[in-house]
């Protein structure tokens, strides 16, 4: 199984690419995973669409899955979104790889409505391009309701906490291997840097929330 990610700090922030791939590869019976990523700072999937450092890592390499993390912070909104798919959509259908759109969260101080935004307009975009969700921001908000003693975000209330990113590679897991993110490991490491590591009982609560979206709750 091998995976781009494509996006800026959302993706990047805690190395979400490998702990998704360290939590593939610590679980039986799932195929060996590699994941790469090509990312940059505050930056849209137009930005992407015109690096040509994008368009070669699509390109250059065989991908099964190439994930899309869109600028959401702020969110322009469906069109914007779509239009900038439209840069990628040549080079993606010449990789041949599947489509997946990762779904991040409001920001901590946003209403509750800009997630409802999020997911539609995200949604909508899958059934249109084929492509597949990954529910990260649903599963954020579920984990605020259920569980506010884990904090998801760091101080700036837009990025993600070593929790938040977690709880984000559990749902890619459920989402990439379709199988429940349960009794994975509390602690990620990669090449010897730590890249999470929970309490148990908190890494526990949130594979739980993330199982949930992988069934669609």
């Amino acid at each position: 199984m091998r995976i781009l990610f494509v996006g800026n700090s959302h993706t990047y922030m805690n190395g979400l690419p490998y702990q998704v791939r360290e939590l593939v590869n610590a679980s039986a019976g799932c195929r060996e995973c590699e994941a790469a990523m090509v990312t940059a700072g505050g930056q849209s999937l137009a930005w992407h669409a015109a690096e040509p450092g994008t368009q070669l890592s699509i390109a250059c390499s065989r991908w099964d899955f190439v994930v899309l993390q869109q600028q959401t912070h702020p969110f322009a909104g469906y069109a914007q979104l779509a239009a900038d798919y439209e840069g990628l959509r040549p080079h993606l259908e010449k990789s041949g790889a599947k489509l997946l759109l990762y779904v991040t969260w409001k920001r901590r101080d946003a209403p509750d409505g800009d997630q409802e935004v999020l997911d539609s307009a995200f949604a909508r975009l899958a059934r249109e391009r084929a492509g597949r969700t990954v529910p990260v921001g649903a599963a954020w908000r579920r984990a605020r309701e259920r569980h506010p003693e884990i904090e998801l975000y760091v101080p700036d209330g837009a990025h993600a906490s070593p929790a938040g990113t977690y709880l984000a590679a559990c749902v890619f897991f459920g989402v990439l291997t379709g199988k429940p993110p349960l009794g994975l490991p509390a602690r990620i490491s990669a090449n010897g840097t730590v890249l999470a590591e929970l309490p148990p009982e908190y890494a526990e609560a949130l594979q739980r929330i993330a199982a949930e979206m992988r069934q669609g709750e």
